[in-house]
C-alpha cells in the first residue's frame, strides 16, 4: 500500500530488556553494525552480511520486527474487515 509516496507499514519494532544482556556483551562497534542491519531488515526485509556475532544480535531482534509486522498486517486486516460490516448497504 502506497500514500503520496509513502508505503503504510508499522512504525516500530519491540525490543525487550532482556536483549540487553547479549547486546551488552559484544563490542560496541559489533552491536552497532547489528542493530543497523535490524533497520535494514525493518525497512526492506533485506538481511546484511555479518559476522557471527553481529548476526547472533541481529538474530535477537528479528523475530521481533518480524512480529510486529505481522501484527500491522492482522491489524490492517482487521480494520478492512469492520469497514465492510460497518459501510455494507443496508439492503444485503
Amino acid at each position: 500500500m502506497k500514500t503520496v509516496g509513502h508505503e503504510k507499514r508499522p512504525a516500530w519494532f519491540k525490543m525487550f530488556r532482556n536483549q540487553k544482556a547479549l547486546i551488552d556483551s559484544v563490542p560496541n562497534e559489533s552491536a552497532g553494525k547489528a542493530i543497523k542491519a535490524v533497520f535494514q531488515y525493518f525497512e526492506n526485509g533485506e538481511v546484511v552480511e555479518m559476522d557471527a556475532l553481529e548476526f547472533a544480535v541481529f538474530s535477537s531482534i528479528k523475530p521481533y520486527v518480524d512480529e510486529s509486522m505481522e501484527d500491522y498486517e492482522k491489524a490492517i486486516e482487521t480494520g478492512k474487515a469492520g469497514a465492510g460490516k460497518r459501510w455494507k448497504p443496508k439492503n444485503e
